[in-house]
């Protein structure tokens, strides 16, 4: 696969017609990317957006990320009217709908320049909160080993996006994303850590830690990051500190008396994020550790009865903390967490047999040649959750096999991983234009 990121792929059929010219958009979304899709697409050439075609391995400008004309600056000045209709005599509301359907890369760099209404309807929190709930959660997935090789999946309008993500030179270690927003940990720079929005470009050093987790507290409207300590004569003795970001100068010690010795030892791995909420739990755990960011209370949160030593997968959707757990190699019972009860609910489950999965499945196994050379067993492991649980992604591990099971219409997409026996992290991120520096 070499650096492109990841594909979306179907056996192609016996002729190909020849690819569309490469297009090299800026921004971390829309970048050029050679990919398969198994549902087919149209070619809107006069939009300059040439998107998939069943069967053919196309070089590929995704629908809303690239510009093929620039905005028309000459449209907002006062005096002319157009044939049509002079867009300062939109209504406020309507053009705020509009510009909520524009990628935030595009917004910051091009539309809040075209004219001063444009820029004042961009430039509110208004408009910054509305087109954060309107920009939908995808998985950021970054190789433990080749962090440059970062990708970002997405679904939009119901067809699968992948993009590489940020730069062409990711290298930062990303440790979470929270409402667009990136904690980073750059290894080769003495584990320096910063706060960062790759939509916007903006990116502020954090005072030295080696950061684990963010949330957003919604009431004080600060971010706060936490990380795990130990003392040193006692490093089993571990526990918890926090920082708010702007306001913070130092750490401070949370309160984690009240939590036993043994439930301590999970604070040391890598936390989820939800609204308002930091979670740890680790596959085998009978209880959950949740931090409200706000209060900057700790609870100990029991999974349900019976499944505490059962193999669990902890999944954030983005608003609210989930696991799965096998019902079969297949199948997947779903818990979701109430944030303010602490109460499991379980959810419809999930169940990839109805769909012919198996026989696919395993015929892209067979014929990509992605079975372990040692013929070790290959595990199908939940891994993130796309829009809000709208769909499941699922890692064939080790292999670089992935597929999306969109929940709502059962359909399944598979897409393929840089590298088979290499460990990947998938992070929830949506892209916003949130300014850290304004909360």
């Amino acid at each position: 696969m070499g650096d492109s990121p990841p594909s979306l792929h179907r056996p192609p059929p016996p002729s190909s017609p020849a690819a569309p010219p490469p297009y090299s958009p800026s921004g971390h979304h829309g970048r050029d990317v050679s990919l398969k899709i198994q549902t087919p697409m149209a070619v809107n050439k006069e939009e300059g957006n040439s998107q998939m075609i069943r069967g053919r391995k196309l070089k590929c400008r995704y629908t809303n990320h690239g510009r093929s004309r620039p905005y028309n600056h000459r449209i907002c000045k006062g005096g002319k009217k157009s044939s049509s209709m002079n867009i300062e005599s939109l209504p406020d509301e309507l053009l705020f709908d509009i510009l909520l359907h524009l990628p935030p890369r595009d917004i910051y760099d091009s539309a809040v320049f075209v004219c001063k209404k444009w820029r004042s309807v961009i430039r509110t929190r208004k408009f910054t909160c509305e087109h954060l709930r309107h920009s939908p959660p995808g998985l950021v997935i970054q190789s433990v080993n080749k962090r440059e090789q970062t990708s970002f999946l997405t679904t939009r309008r119901g067809r699968i996006e992948i993009t590489k993500f940020a730069h062409n030179d990711y290298k930062c270690l990303l440790w979470t994303s929270c409402n667009g927003l990136l904690l980073e940990c750059d290894k080769e720079n003495d584990y320096a850590s910063y706060i960062a929005n790759p939509s916007t470009s903006q990116r502020s050093p954090l005072p030295p830690k080696y950061y684990s987790g963010m949330a957003y507290a919604a009431a004080s409207t600060t971010y706060k990051v936490v990380n795990w300590y130990h003392e040193y004569d006692n490093p089993e003795d571990r526990g918890c500190v926090i920082l708010t970001v702007g306001v913070d100068k130092s750490w401070r010690l949370l309160h984690t008396q009240h939590l036993s010795l043994a439930t301590r030892i999970i604070f040391n791995i890598r936390p989820l994020t939800t609204e308002g909420f930091v979670h740890w739990a680790t596959t085998k755990s009978a209880h959950v550790l949740s931090l409200n960011v706000e209060t900057e209370v700790i609870k100990e949160i029991l999974v349900p009865k019976g499944y505490g030593e059962k193999l669990k997968y902890f999944l954030s959707t983005g608003t609210s903390l989930t696991f799965l757990t096998n019902i079969k190699e297949f199948s997947w019972e779903v818990w979701e967490l109430s944030q303010e009860t602490g109460k499991w609910t379980k959810m419809p489950s999930i169940d990839l047999e109805p769909q012919n999965f198996r026989s696919e499945y395993s015929k892209l196994i067979r014929n990509r040649s992605l079975m372990p050379p040692w013929g070790s067993n290959v595990t199908v492991k939940p891994v993130g959750w796309l829009s809000c649980r709208e769909a499941l992604v699922l890692h064939a591990f080790p292999t670089r096999l992935c597929i999306v099971y969109n929940v709502r219409t059962r359909g399944i997409d598979f897409f393929e991983l840089n590298h088979d026996f290499d460990l990947y992290a998938f992070v929830v991120h949506r892209d916003s234009l949130v300014d850290f520096r304004e909360c």
